[in-house]
């Protein structure tokens, strides 16, 4: 599982509110609060990109199914290219993005067995893409 955004700051809010035996000692008590302040930090910059990264993504996985020829799901695959991302809602979003990765996975499969070299390194060259669009960077780095 891939915690959402609010996934990770109700989990703050959490640690936040639940206070600290003080048999734990300061050090603990320091870590955790290090800790939320970290993973805070790390959401706040996911929020305030995810939106783009997730059309990126899912346009990108659009075009290449538009080109992805014929395979087996061909039909599905034209018609995941034409869909449009109307709701920009972060779960609809979100909810887009894992159809169309699935696709994207099953048609993997299906061009690696197919021995589709061209469309092999498309389909890298886009899981390349898409890892770098989510990449975070470690506050202070």
């Amino acid at each position: 599982m891939t915690p959402t955004v609010r996934d990770v700051l109700q989990g703050v809010a959490v640690v936040c509110a639940t206070p600290i035996s003080p048999e734990v000692g300061p050090e603990f008590a320091a870590s955790r609060r290090g800790m939320a302040g970290m993973l805070a930090t790390l959401a706040a910059a996911e929020a305030e990109r995810s939106a783009a990264a997730t059309l990126a993504e899912n346009a990108d996985i659009r075009s290449l199914f538009a080109a992805a020829g014929t395979y087996d799901a061909s039909e599905q695959l034209a018609a995941a290219a034409r869909e449009t991302d109307d709701d920009r809602t972060t779960p609809a979003l979100d909810a887009a993005n894992a159809r169309l990765r699935r696709r994207l996975i099953a048609l993997h499969e299906q061009v690696e067995e197919a021995g589709d070299a061209e469309t092999d390194r498309a389909i890298k060259a886009l899981y390349v893409r898409m890892a770098a669009g989510r990449r975070l960077a470690m506050p202070g780095g």
